[in-house]
């Protein structure tokens, strides 16, 4: 066997005398990451969550635009003899709706709301909301209730006859 001679580096070897573990400012640079870190996820779990809330609420939209336009012009004398638009509970009656959904949350996000976190108001036009819709005219509001526009920040949502539906925050309308 050759004999090898080989030499150490004395200062990659720990001192014995010198204690080991990290120092204060590296424990207080990964805490303030991790800090970081919490604080941005919060934000973004947030954000998806609003965002998942008025998706939801944009599509019961379509929905009722839906059960309305079919409600309306079904031609079925028994169902609507006037031919004009339905309330939501003549839509559930008509069985356009499913009957385990409530109209609006009043309830405090149950899980049986047809639009969760949201209060529906069916108006004629956005001018006149305290009138009935008539035959010709109506207009469906989706009101956030307020601890959920509180701390979520959701819009108000409109939905006309034609299925159309706009937002509202600050005053002014936009498309969706």
């Amino acid at each position: 066997m050759a004999e090898t001679n080989q030499t150490y580096d004395n200062t990659r070897v720990r001192d014995p005398g010198k204690p080991s573990g990290y120092t204060l400012i590296e424990i207080l640079g990964v805490s303030a990451i991790a800090v970081f870190l919490v604080l941005a996820t919060q934000g973004m779990i947030r954000n998806y969550k609003r965002f998942t809330i008025e998706e939801t609420a944009v599509q019961r939209l379509k929905e009722l635009a839906r059960a309305e336009h079919i409600y309306r012009y079904s031609g079925d004398i028994t169902v609507n003899p006037k031919g004009t638009y339905g309330t939501f509970f003549d839509l559930q009656n008509a069985g356009l709706i499913p009957q385990i959904y409530v109209q609006s949350d009043e309830k405090r996000h149950t899980v049986n709301a047809f639009i969760p976190h949201y209060r529906l108001n069916f108006v004629r036009s956005a001018e006149e909301r305290h009138k009935e819709p008539d035959a010709f005219r109506y207009l469906i509001e989706a009101i956030p209730l307020y601890n959920s526009a509180q701390t979520l920040g959701l819009k108000t949502f409109y939905m006309q006859e034609d299925g159309e539906v706009y937002w509202q925050r600050y005053f002014w309308f936009q498309p969706r």
